[in-house]
C-alpha cells in the first residue's frame, strides 16, 4: 500500500513524499481507525498527517504535527501515481 503526496509549504518549494506500509500501520495506531475504510471515510487530517509522518521519518521536519507543521503547510495534494508511469 502506497500514497503519493506532493507537500506544498506555504515558504518553499512544492516535494513529493510516498507513505508507505509503516505510515499506515503508524496511523492505526495514533488514530485508532483502520485504514481499510481510508478512501471512503478520508479527512484531511488524514491526509495532512500520513505526509508529515512521511516528512518526519525522512528527516524533513522535526516540528509537531499540530500546530506546528499544519500551519506551515499551504497544502498537500493526492498525486495519481497511474499517470506517472514513463511510457515505453
Amino acid at each position: 500500500m502506497k500514497l503519493a503526496m506532493t507537500v506544498k509549504p506555504i515558504d518553499g518549494d512544492a516535494f513529493d513524499v510516498i507513505a508507505r506500509f509503516g505510515d499506515f500501520v503508524a496511523f492505526e495506531r495514533t488514530w485508532n481507525r483502520s485504514v481499510a475504510k481510508f478512501e471512503s471515510e478520508m479527512r484531511l487530517t488524514d491526509i495532512a498527517w500520513l505526509a508529515w509522518n512521511v516528512c518526519k521519518r525522512t528527516g524533513r521536519t522535526t516540528a509537531a504535527f499540530d500546530p506546528e507543521w499544519i500551519q506551515s503547510v499551504d497544502e498537500v495534494v493526492l498525486k495519481d501515481e497511474a499517470a506517472e508511469v514513463p511510457l515505453d
